[in-house]
């Protein structure tokens, strides 16, 4: 226990309070919200890294992929992606919404995750595919 003077501008002693240290209880929340949006994206990004590599490798996924003819594949790669990433998350959320998931997992999943997504959009990979 400790005692805290509290003293006026003027100077003389108001009043003696008396203060308690008391432990604080500290509440962990869960992580697992956090890792599904994580995952999530990362998925959303290797959807992309496919749907780039299948579009160089099939006309008719080119045609389908081609949602605005003005932009071209590149509407239907972004939209397909973005689906994934929301089917991703809708289907992880609730899976990891009060659990605690060892972060080094999630973070090198989401990596290799992302990596795929991104090596599939590096054109001197996708050409590899690329249909004549």
């Amino acid at each position: 226990m400790a005692t805290i003077r509290v003293t006026r501008e003027g100077g003389g002693n108001v009043d003696e309070v008396t203060w308690q240290a008391e432990e604080l209880q500290i509440v962990e929340k869960p992580n697992g919200p956090a890792a599904a949006a994580l995952l999530s994206a990362g998925a959303g990004a290797l959807a992309l890294g496919i749907l780039t590599v299948w579009n160089e490798a099939s006309t008719n996924m080119h045609d389908l992929l081609e949602i605005d003819t003005g932009v071209g594949p590149l509407s239907g790669k972004t939209a397909f992606a973005v689906v994934a990433y929301v089917i991703a998350w809708i289907v992880l959320a609730p899976v990891l919404w009060r659990r605690n998931v060892a972060w080094p997992s999630v973070l090198a999943l989401t990596g290799l995750l992302l990596a795929g997504g991104f090596v599939g959009t590096f054109p001197e990979f996708f050409k590899l595919f690329a249909s004549e």
